[in-house]
């Protein structure tokens, strides 16, 4: 008997190729609930709840500044310095003002981001709250608190709003598409990763490549598979018969004993030939009861397959298509 060596065995990549073909539903069910589950967690993700939303409006204010010829005024109102200007005096004491006495100082200060983005003479603010109504209130006020400033201020001709958005909601990027990707191919790497190691490590005999890799002895054929391989099969006993004398056959289960009666028939006979179940017989448990055989000096004749999958030979012999 030959010594089994699954290292060294390799692979037989037809059965394996139609093996994962057999079960590739599992791999599409996986596919798709890989792609389900990603979208649902980022949903859980992205969404907001109603008390922790975040609107936003914006205005584009136009500085006029007075004549100075050396400079300074230029100089002094940077984007730093309206972020500052914003929260104190006398901006926004005009901007309460304008504000209803439900606003806090402070929350007003808070919301009120001030930046020069390029041109000096152009102001963008932005106002950030939890609510589109108070946001729109609060840049409508900051406007004009700062139109006042530029009548009042000697730094100004005159302060202009130019532009103003009104408050929209504001939504986190929208990556739908790539989470039900994300989630769709790790899905299916894992649940394909986990067939092939299923299959790599699977022994149970379906082929006939599968008992060459427990013993050297004949593979009779495949019975039950009908057709072209049921003919084989019977063909193939005759000749033993024939040639051999007494043949006796052994169905071997993988949780079924044999009896004693049955050791006396087989040791009795000319030659055994195992039939082994298709695909519920492990190649280990085959190596096991042919060691059996041999302590009981029964001669084993061959090996065959019994209750065959006639639509998978027939595929994996290209008969099928």
């Amino acid at each position: 008997m030959r010594e089994i060596r699954y290292a060294d065995a390799g692979m037989d990549m037809r059965k394996l190729l139609l093996c994962f073909m057999r079960k590739l539903w599992i791999a599409l069910l996986a596919a798709v609930t890989g792609a389900v589950l990603g979208g649902a967690v980022y949903a859980a993700v992205r969404i907001v709840p109603e008390s922790e939303r975040e609107y936003q409006a914006m205005s584009k204010i136009y500085l006029d500044f007075a004549a100075d010829e050396t400079g300074e005024v230029y100089q002094a109102y940077n984007g730093y310095t309206w972020n500052d200007l914003m929260a104190t005096e006398p901006i926004l004491d005009g901007t309460m003002q304008y504000l209803s006495a439900d606003y806090a100082r402070e929350a007003v200060a808070e919301a009120v981001k001030a930046e020069i983005l390029s041109d000096l003479r152009l102001l963008t603010i932005t106002v950030t709250t939890h609510d589109a109504d108070s946001c729109d209130d609060i840049l409508d006020a900051v406007g004009r608190s700062l139109t006042d400033l530029g009548n009042t201020a000697r730094e100004f001709r005159s302060i202009k709003v130019i532009q103003t958005t009104e408050a929209k909601l504001v939504v986190a990027d929208a990556r739908w598409r790539q989470a039900v990707l994300i989630g769709m191919v790790l899905a299916l790497a894992v649940v394909l990763i986990g067939m092939l190691f299923y299959y790599v490590l699977d022994d149970r005999i379906m082929t006939a490549s599968d008992v060459r890799q427990v013993t050297d002895a004949l593979f009779v054929g495949y019975s039950g598979a009908g057709g072209r391989l049921e003919q084989d099969y019977a063909a193939n006993m005759a000749c033993l018969q024939e040639k051999r004398g007494k043949i006796a056959t052994l169905s071997l289960k993988q949780k079924e004993a044999v009896s004693e009666e049955k050791w006396r028939e087989l040791c009795d006979a000319d030659g055994v030939v195992i039939g082994v179940a298709y695909g519920s017989v492990h190649a280990v448990y085959l190596g096991y009861m042919i060691e059996q055989l041999a302590v009981r000096e029964c001669t084993l004749a061959g090996v065959a397959i019994e209750e065959a999958d006639e639509r998978f030979l027939g595929r994996y012999y290209g008969w099928r298509i």
